[in-house]
């Protein structure tokens, strides 16, 4: 897989240049770029495989940097690297349809991890980001669903996708599907949006 690789820090740039060249044969860094400028002239030239790209970055975001991307490339798989957890940024970056978000401060095998997972066209968050989405909640839990229930009850009020929680939670689409209809049952809800109440209710939300 051929990856253009952008960071506005050239050492990090580097650095993570050599650690995904010296993992695999599979994948080979094909350009690299310091900026979004660059970045975007590289794009319009060349076909690449991944987009990995810093979040923040001089002049325009990597939230803007993948939508530009996507537009001119559709089938480009994309990965952030970031030195913030911010759950409302990673919700965001997945509803764009990003396929992978990594933190600078993980170990050099997540970024290979991201790799593997996303050239086989599953989603990868490392397992801080994964975590956050599961756990986070800003009111006491009331609820009487099981551990697993509310993991979802949660997700799918943060209007994540089957697709989406399955990968998070490591368990097939069907299997989310399923909870999904049973916890209409068991919350006496008819929709997302009185599921929504429900999990706002019990402190799930």
């Amino acid at each position: 897989m051929e990856i253009l690789l952008v960071d506005d820090h050239r050492i990090l740039l580097e650095g993570t240049k050599s650690v995904i060249e010296a993992s695999s044969q599979k994948f080979k860094v094909k350009d690299t770029a310091h900026s979004v400028d660059l970045a975007l002239e590289l794009l319009k030239q060349n076909d690449y495989d991944v987009l990995i790209t810093d979040y923040q970055m001089p002049g325009m975001t990597g939230m803007e940097l993948i939508q530009m991307a996507k537009a001119m490339c559709p089938d480009l798989k994309t990965i952030v690297l970031s030195m913030h957890d911010e759950l409302s940024v990673v919700k965001e970056l997945l509803k764009m349809g990003l396929d992978g978000f990594v933190l600078k401060s993980d170990t050099h095998q997540e970024i290979i991890e991201a790799l593997n997972r996303v050239s086989v066209g599953k989603i990868y968050l490392s397992q801080g980001i994964s975590q956050m989405l599961i756990h986070h909640s800003d009111k006491p839990n009331s609820s009487d669903l099981t551990p697993r229930e509310q993991e979802i009850v949660k997700l799918i009020v943060k209007e994540y996708s089957t697709k989406q929680i399955a990968e998070i939670l490591l368990i097939s689409e069907k299997t989310v599907e399923t909870h999904r209809k049973n916890l209409l049952k068991k919350t006496k809800t008819a929709n997302l949006v009185g599921l929504t109440k429900y999990a706002f209710k019990h402190g799930l939300a």
